[in-house]
């Protein structure tokens, strides 16, 4: 059996000839439809731009619907609710024809915030620094119509679904179906058991662990959410492998048949409009099992009967008999990047990912004469998608993606530059996430760098207002960086604010001069149009020649 690496690079290899090319004339088997979930009516329009911009460039295949459903308006319902809508808006549009296809759904509403260089443009069109042979730089987005290819042949007519900020790699020999394959089919990837304390783990009916040379399918007893490690020996959800570990398989993507689909279709139309959130993970899956006494059902029994449990149990009597098998990758790993030091951690020293992706240091870079001749490259890290003065110090642990650095900086660890523009020589605090915004409030465009430690939990509230003294604050909601009138002069200023407030410097800057925003106002206020020529600016540029 070939090695992880090999196969994903066959992989993406198959999806890269189709860049900018018909599938109708490849040949190849591809989705029917990709769904794009967004949270509201302004998150799709914004899906939808950067969805045209990729097309322009050619990164797309041509004649495959990718299109972008929002949430209706009104309560959070989480992924769950939003699988909901969208076989709604497709069963009112395509009718029966849609019982027909393979169709992806990536859930991608939500703002990102505890990778905020990637809040505004979504999680989904994060870049990442995969080498194409045609086309701009892989998104997360490629990667995701690429990596699951390999499924298609042993998917019915269905949905599959799948999360904006995760990859799994594998290897995969042929899959041979045991039984009736009509209900739901889980991706499972053999994980230590501190690994499924944060994610979904299966029980199977077989607890033996497979053969890593092996690709199977078995049937699953019930799925724990989470679950204490206590809890999983408790449900037999543990297994060993062959040198006697114990070990679990936890969840990823997971694909259901169109029977499945009519049945959250009749759930939908006698529970809509939902007030209460659904996962997708957390609820769907942990409904389904042979087991009668499955944990996640009898712990909603037993709790106090509120609007948010009564309308799960229903959607339980639903899919009570709706089997589920589980497709074992016993030589698969799952990766998630969606904080800042798992972006970090994964795209410059986490070697096995870099390795099973083919991830590249240098992707679309270009490198800006030194004026005084220096010759010595000492870049490192992850260059994406930017242009940098050849004469920088740039230190491995570092993410350079879609910016413009025209003077010689020095990069220390743990540091990622998202967008943002430099015009001079400059030394630039390590630990921090930079990332620029352009925003137009009451017709004027303005530019604002926001600066988070690569530690900092942005999620997390205190009591308190700074405008009022009431109310919740937190690194998110705060209004802490300042505008300024050109991207350049907008990073300089959050340097200067980083080197005064945390490292102690002389304070030289008039704080009353400017306006301050947080990040949960750039989102709001963010400028697309400008986003988006900035964008394609940086790409032609970086992928020129001097």
């Amino acid at each position: 059996m070939v090695e992880i690496g090999e196969y994903m690079r066959d992989v993406l290899a198959r999806y890269d000839s189709l860049r900018g090319q018909k599938i109708a004339n490849s040949g190849a088997e591809f989705w029917n439809l990709v769904i794009i979930s967004a949270g509201d009516e302004e998150q799709r329009r914004w899906f939808a731009a950067q969805l045209a911009l990729k097309a322009d460039m050619g990164d797309l295949p041509l004649d495959v619907p990718i299109t972008c459903i929002s949430d209706p308006e009104g309560s959070r319902i989480g992924s769950g609710g939003a699988t909901l809508n969208i076989l709604k808006i497709l069963s009112q549009k395509y009718k029966e024809e849609f019982f027909k296809w393979k169709i992806m759904i990536i859930h991608s509403g939500g703002h990102s915030k505890r990778l905020p260089s990637h809040s505004c443009s979504g999680k989904i069109f994060s870049p990442l620094p995969i080498l194409p042979t045609k086309g701009g730089p892989y998104q997360m987005l490629d990667l995701k119509l690429a990596i699951y290819l390999p499924f298609l042949s042993t998917m019915e007519p269905g949905i599959f679904i799948t999360a904006s900020d995760d990859i799994e790699v594998f290897s995969i020999n042929e899959i041979k179906r045991k039984r009736n394959s009509d209900g739901v089919t889980a991706l499972a990837h053999p994980s230590s058991l501190k690994i499924g304390t944060g994610h979904g783990v299966y029980v199977l009916d077989c607890q033996t662990s497979g053969s890593p040379s092996t690709t199977e399918i078995r049937a699953c007893q019930e799925v724990l959410q989470k679950p204490t490690v206590a809890l999983m020996k408790e449900r037999g959800a543990t297994v060993r492998d062959a040198k006697g570990i114990e070990q679990v398989y936890s969840d990823s993507a997971f694909w259901f048949t169109s029977s499945v689909s009519k049945k959250l279709l009749q759930f939908y139309s006698e529970v809509e409009p939902l007030q209460n959130e659904l996962c997708v993970y957390g609820d769907f899956l942990t409904f389904l099992g042979s087991k009668e006494d499955k944990y996640y059902v009898s712990q909603l029994q037993r709790a106090k009967q509120t609007r948010a449990n009564e309308l799960k149990l229903k959607l339980c009597s639903f899919l009570d008999q709706v089997p589920l098998d589980i497709l074992l990758l016993n030589r698969s790993k799952f990766y998630h990047l969606g904080t800042m030091q798992e972006y970090l951690n994964g795209l410059t020293n986490d070697e096995n990912l870099r390795t099973e992706l083919n991830l590249h240091s240098r992707v679309r870079c270009r490198l800006l004469s030194a004026e005084d001749g220096d010759t010595v490259d000492r870049i490192e890290g992850v260059i994406l998608n930017s242009a940098i003065h050849a004469s920088s110090i740039v230190h491995r642990n570092t993410v350079v993606e879609y910016s413009l650095i025209k003077g010689k900086v020095i990069m220390h660890p743990q540091t990622i530059l998202s967008s943002v523009v430099v015009d001079r020589t400059l030394d630039i605090p390590g630990g921090f996430l930079y990332h620029t915004v352009p925003i137009r409030e009451e017709g004027d465009e303005r530019y604002v760098t926001v600066v988070f430690g690569v530690k900092d939990d942005i999620k997390s509230e205190m009591k308190g207002d700074c405008q009022n003294g009431k109310g919740k604050l937190s690194l998110w909601s705060g209004k802490l960086f300042p505008a300024a009138k050109t991207m350049e002069e907008s990073f300089l200023l959050t340097i200067k604010l980083v080197k005064i407030f945390d490292l102690g410097e002389k304070m030289d800057v008039n704080l009353a001069d400017y306006r301050f925003y947080s990040m949960e106002d750039l989102v709001r206020l963010k400028d697309c149009d400008a986003i988006l020529s900035y964008r394609k600016h940086v790409t032609q540029l970086s992928s020129s020649a001097e």
